[in-house]
Order: structure tokens, then sequence, then C-alpha cells
């Protein structure tokens, strides 16, 4: 398979400008097991706990088995498993052995999961077996297809059936033969898009993009080998995956790893490790902050608490300054993973008037014109970014790379945005998302916006629902908590007073249990688009 290659001017430059490294993630992470190998690299859910050294022993192991089974270098392995332990040690194996991770949520259905290893000719798969009330082991002729190339299947856990060798039967076998990988500008991973809009593209990146965007979080934040990352989010999924496993156990520190998330177990967990940061979506804060709340408690040791995919209320950023945890807002995509982070430096409320300013030196960002022209400090356009932790570009896919990633290396976002002066910039839509309404523009973010500040809202979304006179009307869902909800005539009467254009105001208002989601907590706008136009009645709460 022929995947995308850096440009080589541009490889040049950032080698020169110190961006990329010589070191591959495996031998980082060889070096984290020779200086620290008995400090503990891995927790999860059920206490288990693993120092580096006996973590770098399974990894060893698992990679001896996929040698051995002739995967090796630039084959693709295709992983679908929880936030387990086992997970973690799949996903280092097969760095180990110069391979290609793909990493896709448990959300996914076996066709899916189809879809995905047909378009990465994947050699390897790895399914979790049974995982709450899913079970993809059942499927499995299903996902391998008539013909197919797949070498060896690896089954973590007892399912309905044995689709594959278990994982427990290849641990303790000793080291793997095969050289550390030292190429960092090979492909390491290809991250599939969250799907929000259209079928998940397949995101190359290698080695050096990966790790020049964990090194900038690592600088921003001041993190070394005595933090503690709390991960609740899939580390099958970008966030988890880039941000937990790959930042934490290259630098040395200690991942601690959920694989269901209820506030409780969360607060728990984050309890019993000490850990002193963690990322996740808004309603992961929301949800946190009230279980603190109800327990007249707090996190001593976590710092940080780095939030992204909506905007973050006020009123959580605050109590959470309250009990003593600093939330960042961060922002990006699997293309150009989370590039702005409101600095921990920064005045505190940029964490919910902000989407942060460039993550480390090597990262450019434009707001540009329908044009391609800069514009103004306050005015909106789309957001570009351009950088060492870009994406090469989508895999078999070079016409649709085209349209995301410019000839100059700059990906264009499909972000609306606006800059300020202290060089942050402020996320104010999606260009598709732009809602016209008798042919007047109503940016759904402004409205969401304002939207969150009603009392009780936990989170929101605005949508278009298709109007026969007007082509498109605003239509809000809202998760409300609990014993609280709010109809049309709430929502006019607050946003009226707030001197809001009447045609911005939504003319539909519901209040459901939960919003669709991806894994990593982008909310499904397409999904609740259809649910409004087809008027669906499931999973709503009535007016």
């Amino acid at each position: 398979m022929k995947f995308p290659s850096p440009n080589p001017a541009v490889a040049e430059r950032y080698y020169t400008e110190a961006y990329w490294r010589s070191d591959s993630t495996s031998q980082l992470f060889e070096s984290m097991v020779q200086h620290h190998p008995e400090r503990t690299a891995l927790s999860d859910a059920e206490g288990n706990l693993f120092t580096y050294r006996e973590l770098h022993s399974h990894v060893e192991s698992v990679a001896a088995y996929f040698s051995n089974s002739d995967i090796g270098e630039e084959d693709i392995v295709t992983i679908c498993a929880p936030n387990w332990w086992q997970t973690v040690v799949c996903i280092l194996a097969t760095l180990r052995i110069g391979a290609i991770i793909n990493p896709v949520p448990m959300t996914y259905g076996w066709k899916d999961i189809k879809y995905v290893v047909d378009t990465c000719q994947s050699k390897a798969v790895i399914l979790a077996g049974k995982f709450r009330n899913t079970d993809h082991t059942a499927h499995i002729e299903d996902i391998l297809g008539p013909g197919h190339g797949v070498k060896i299947v690896i089954q973590l856990e007892e399912g309905a059936r044995q689709a594959g060798v278990l994982f427990d039967t290849l641990l303790g076998k000793g080291e793997c033969a095969v050289p550390l990988p030292a190429k960092p500008d090979n492909v390491a991973a290809i991250l599939f898009t969250s799907g929000t809009e259209s079928k998940p593209k397949g995101v190359v990146h290698t080695h050096n993009t990966i790790l020049y965007g964990e090194r900038c979080f690592v600088e921003t934040l001041g993190l070394n080998h005595e933090d503690t990352c709390f991960m609740a989010s899939p580390i099958s999924h970008a966030s988890g995956f880039l941000h937990g496993v790959i930042l934490t156990l290259t630098t040395g520190g200690q991942l601690s790893i959920l694989d269901v998330f209820t506030a409780s177990a969360a607060v728990d967990q984050m309890l019993r490790d000490a850990a002193t940061w963690t990322m996740g979506a808004t309603p992961f804060l929301v949800e946190t902050a009230n279980e603190l709340r109800a327990r007249n408690a707090t996190l001593p040791a976590l710092r940080y608490f780095l939030c992204g995919g909506a905007p973050v209320p006020e009123s959580v950023v605050r109590h959470a300054m309250d009990i003593g945890i600093q939330v960042l807002s961060v922002y990006g995509s699997t293309e150009s993973p989370p590039h702005t982070i409101v600095w921990p430096s920064d005045p505190p409320e940029n964490a919910w008037t902000t989407d942060g300013r460039a993550a480390g030196d090597g990262i450019e960002i434009r707001i540009v014109d329908e044009n391609g022209n800069e514009c103004r400090d306050g005015e909106i356009g789309e957001e570009w970014s351009r950088g060492p932790n870009t994406f090469l570009g989508y895999l078999n896919a070079p016409d649709v790379t085209a349209k995301s990633l410019d000839a100059d290396g700059w990906y264009h976002s499909g972000d609306l945005a606006y800059k300020r002066p202290d060089g942050s910039i402020r996320i104010s839509g999606r260009i598709k998302d732009m809602i016209v309404r008798g042919g007047q523009n109503i940016a759904a973010r402004e409205v969401e916006e304002l939207l969150i500040q009603i009392p009780g809202c936990i989170e929101c979304a605005l949508v278009g629902i298709p109007h026969d006179r007007l082509g498109e009307t605003g239509g809000a869902v809202l998760v409300m908590e609990a014993g609280r909800k709010v109809g049309v005539q709430e929502v006019y009467d607050l946003l009226v007073t707030q001197g809001v254009a009447k045609f911005k105001i939504p003319e539909r208002v519901e209040c459901w249990d939960e919003l669709p989601k991806t894994p990593s907590g982008k909310i499904q706008k397409y999904k609740i688009q259809k649910m409004l136009a087809e008027d669906v009645q499931g999973g709503r709460i009535a007016e």
C-alpha cells in the first residue's frame, strides 16, 4: 500500500528547527523503561498495576507473536477494544515491530469495522470479546469477508465464540527479536475521523507528526515523569490514543485508564491514582464537577482538566476553579490534533471565552476569508492550521486530501473562527453549520453559546430543520439537569431579553436525555437533524 509522504523541503525545515527528531515512539518508550523500570506505568479500573518493566515484558511477548506471524513494518493492525490494559499492550506491541496501529472505537458496529479493515487492508485484527452489550466476535466472518488478507486475529477476552488466539496465551514468551524501529518518518498510525458529517476517512500520521504535538502539550503544561494522566476518553480514538497512551508512556508518566465512565468511578479512580491531569469532552467535566459538589470533595492532585469539543459554560469553569481545578480549553481535529490550548498562564476567563492559542512554536494558525486572504482580528473566517503535527493526508484518497490539505501544507478545517489580539482564537461554528432561514444566516455556535447559559443546561445543539417556505428554521435540543426542562416560549423569552435577533431564536426546542456523540464526545449534528426532520420521538423527553 502506498502512503502519503512528507514534503522533502518541509521535512528538512522541521528537522533543522528540531521540531522533528530521530526517535520513534517505541524508542522513547524503551528509554522510559530503562530510566524508570519500577515506576508505575499503567493502572486500570480493576486495580491492575504495571510497572514500566512489567508493561515492557508484555509488549515484547505480543510483539514477538506479531513478528513470528509475519506481521512487520508498514503492515496495518486494526484494534477495536475498550480502555483495558491489554489494549495498551497491543498498541505498543504494534509500534514495537514497526507496524501501523489503526485503533477504532467500541461504538463501531461490525460493518464499520469491516469498512476500516477493507480500507486499510489490515494484516491483523484485534477484538475485545464481550464488552458491555457489544461482542464483535460473533461477526468475525462478516468483518473479514471472503478472500481477506488478515493473517491473525487476537481476542482480548472471552466472547460469544473464539474468533482468534486468546491474548493471555501470548504472554510470557520472551523478547521480540526484531530491532527497535528507528524510522520516525514512517507511518505510525491511521486514525479514522469521527464521522460527524460523512463517512470516516483514514488520517495518516507518522511518528514525528504525532510526537511533535505531544511534546507541545508536555512543554505547555509542564508535564514530566511524575505526572499521572487519567483517561476515560477512548484510547482507541484520537484523544485517548495520542494524549493518553503516547504522551504519557513516552515521557515516563503513569496512565490511569477507565473503561466505563461514570462520574463516581472517575472521581474514585482519580483520587486513588492521584491523577494530576485529565482530558475529556465538556459533559465529562460537568458530571465530574457535579459529583465533587455532591460529595463536598476535591481532587487535590488534579492540576488541569483539558476540555474540548463544545463550549465550556462559565459556571462550570468557575465551580472547577472553586475546587482547585484549572480548566484549559483545547481545539483541534484528528488531522491537526489539538493545536490550540488555553495556556496555564492565560487569564482564567480564556477557558470559557476562547479556544486557546497555538500550542507550540511550530504551529501556525490563520483565519482567512473565502478567497484565502487573512482576516483582521475579530473578523470571522475559516480556520487553517499548519505545523509539524499536521497529518500527511487521507489513506487511499488523494482527491479528498487535496480538498483539505493544500499545496503549502495548510489544513483547511471547515471551522469558522475569529482571532483575538492575544493570539487566541474562538470557534464560531462550522462552514456547513450555518442555518439559512429565509435568506438570513444563523451561526449555530453563536446561538449555542447563549443556550448553554440557560440555568440547568448541561449541553445543547442547534441544527437547521427543512422548511417549505423559509428553507430552514432553527431546532434546538438541550440536555438539562434532572428535574429541569424548557420549551420554545422559555427559550424565546430568555433570548429576547438578551437582545438576540428574533430570526436567530430557535422555533423548535426539545429536551433529550442525551445527544448523539462520537467516541471522543463530539456532537453528531447530522443525526440530530435527521431525528428532528423525521420527528423521531425515541430518546427524548416530551415537552
